[in-house]
């Protein structure tokens, strides 16, 4: 992302960028620094924390409405002010931009509907407590090996999750097990504005950042696995050595080298 073009402005630690309910006349992009997102429903927890390369005070520019939080500098930092203009013409240059700003609406969509549901599930419980006398005992069965005289019951152990089929091994001796459940792995490191975490989240090896925070995709298909690059991925991913085209599923073996931008693992049978 070419950023020189946009006028570079100055926060000293603890200013305030804009504040909740203000007017919104530009986007900001984060050159260097830290800046807090809060909101005053939220209390003094900070909603995102946010670093190089993050933006935001874009939902003020598209919905022209006003500012939907308050933007704070956690420590001295340089943004990038990208009005509106400015703004129609990045989203038509920079495709990793504009597909992170469709990801960030839908990732707070999502968020929504997950404390929504959470809610209703809350409520659904409260109301079956209400209306039931039921009271729930724990599941047992007979044990025919106690003498006689003890308590003729026992709680079921509980279930040890099954092992992984997979695993990623960093040179460091870094180990994330791919786990069976789950039709779709996310690769990639978290991100502070939708507040998600990839099921294999490699943000603490990303020391250069060249990861993107939704890389790729693990694919698992009954006992294959494949690798497939998302869309807007600057630093590439590549199986052992070969770059994967964008959106093709490339199936893995046991031994094989995986690449995502400068992060190297090796895929191994647990």
């Amino acid at each position: 992302m070419d950023l020189t073009a946009y006028p570079a402005v100055q926060f000293d630690t603890g200013t305030v960028i804009f504040r909740e309910g203000d007017a919104g006349t530009a986007m900001y992009v984060i050159e260097s620094g830290e800046v807090e997102i809060s909101r005053s429903a939220r209390g003094r927890q900070p909603v995102a924390t946010l670093g190089p390369g993050d933006f935001f005070g874009e939902m003020a520019i598209l919905e022209d409405q006003p500012r939907f939080a308050t933007a704070t500098a956690r420590s001295a930092c340089v943004l990038r002010a990208v009005d509106r203009e400015g703004f129609a013409d990045l989203l038509k240059q920079d495709l990793e931009t504009t597909v992170r700003i469709m990801r960030n609406f839908a990732g707070r969509l999502r968020q929504v509907e997950a404390e929504l549901a959470e809610q209703t599930h809350a409520l659904d419980q409260l109301r079956n407590r209400l209306t039931s006398a039921t009271v729930q005992r724990p599941v047992v069965v007979a044990d025919p090996e106690l003498r006689v005289g003890m308590n003729p019951t026992r709680e079921l152990p509980p279930q040890a999750p099954p092992p992984p089929r997979w695993l990623l091994r960093h040179a460091t001796g870094s180990e994330y097990p791919l786990r069976v459940g789950l039709a779709e792995l996310l690769v990639g490191r978290p991100d502070p504005v939708t507040g998600t975490t990839p099921e294999v989240s490699l943000g603490a090896l990303d020391t250069q950042r060249t990861l993107s925070r939704r890389h790729a995709k693990l694919l698992c298909e009954g006992a294959t696995l494949f690798l497939r690059e998302e869309v807007g991925v600057t630093n590439g991913t590549f199986v052992n050595g070969l770059r994967l085209r964008t959106g093709i599923a490339h199936p893995l073996k046991p031994g094989d080298t995986l690449r995502f931008g400068n992060i190297e693992l090796t895929l191994e049978r647990p």
